[in-house]
């Protein structure tokens, strides 16, 4: 039996598949356009890992992979990202809202009992449209919505109320994750790419501007995430039947002190950081609480505080040099 994992050569999807090949396990990498670079260090397991040239806005195709390869979950992380939805809203809207729908249709309909989801923190407002005493933000207070992604976080807020009724009138385990922003060693998609090149380039001796160094970001290293999706495909599932969706948390800090953590790891980095006074990263949440998950999971993060995530993701680098 095999898992499937849609985007499955994206940032997220390709750390999740090399720890489940490492424990032995099949992995179906489905994705539109598969990422050599990604998939070049997963092919050393041979026959474990499959990778499918595959759409989401298509049911066959996802069906026809499902039954091809005997999957028995499905991690659905295919979504047009950030602030390129509010260009191709027509688009996003294609493979965010139908690509989901068809992700939980083809597992209901191939009896693949249980769905992983990608929800985000979009789905919350920004820190100052919560009281104090909302800080740091847990699962159950108001989902305002990111000001500046509304076809983003608005698609997210729908891919819960779907995973919702799967469950419901369908009997499908399903849940979820909503990350903070996620860093880790090549991520070139999304608003908030220039984050990884902040750490990326100064670890291959290279000079990197970044703007907005007074804005406050919520960070979560790639392996956490990762290691938070493995754990939700063994959790009971009454623990998804208590709370869908759980934020992965991640460090709070100024892009300006991220700079001054890359420093310290890189000592020669050259980081030209500026800002024009911005509080937040477009209106992202920045104080995030992964409190619920570590109770629900007994799952703690490895990779904070976040020098701990910055010294992995320079080493990574510099090992693909």
């Amino acid at each position: 039996m095999s898992t499937l994992i849609t985007g499955g050569t994206g940032l997220i999807g390709s750390a999740l598949a090399e720890k489940l090949l490492a424990r032995g396990e099949r992995v179906v990498l489905f994705d539109a356009a598969p990422a050599e670079t990604r998939l070049a260090p997963l092919r050393i397991h041979g026959d474990h890992l499959r990778v499918v040239r595959g759409d989401v806005q298509s049911l066959g195709e996802l069906v026809d992979a499902i039954r091809k390869h005997q999957v028995a979950a499905i991690v659905h992380l295919a979504f047009v990202l950030g602030g390129e939805g509010n260009r191709v809203p027509e688009r996003a809207t294609r493979i965010n809202i139908l690509g989901t729908v068809n992700a939980l249709e083809a597992a209901r309909l191939s009896g693949v009992e249980r769905v992983l989801l990608a929800s985000s923190i979009t789905v919350y407002g920004s820190d100052d449209q919560y009281t104090p005493e909302q800080l740091p933000l847990r699962e159950d207070v108001p989902l305002y919505v990111c000001r500046t992604m509304p076809i983003y976080g608005g698609g997210k807020v729908h891919t819960e109320h779907l995973a919702q009724a799967y469950a419901e009138y369908h009997g499908l385990v399903v849940g979820g994750m909503r990350p903070s922003i996620v860093y880790g060693w090549g991520r070139e998609r999304g608003a908030s790419a220039f984050l990884g090149e902040l750490i990326d380039r100064p670890a291959l001796g290279l000079p990197v501007a970044v703007p907005m160094g007074d804005a406050r970001v919520s960070l979560v290293y790639v392996d956490d995430v990762a290691e938070q999706y493995l754990a939700l495909l063994t959790v009971d599932r009454a623990v998804l039947a208590r709370r869908r969706f759980f934020n992965t948390g991640g460090d709070t800090c100024t892009i300006r002190e991220l700079a001054e953590t890359v420093k310290r790891v890189v000592p020669d980095a050259r980081i030209d950081v500026t800002s024009k006074g911005e509080r937040d990263l477009g209106g992202l949440a920045s104080l995030i609480s992964d409190r619920s998950f570590e109770e629900a999971a007994g799952f703690k993060r490895r990779f904070t505080p976040l020098e701990v995530g910055v010294r992995a993701q320079v080493a990574i680098a510099r090992s693909h040099r």
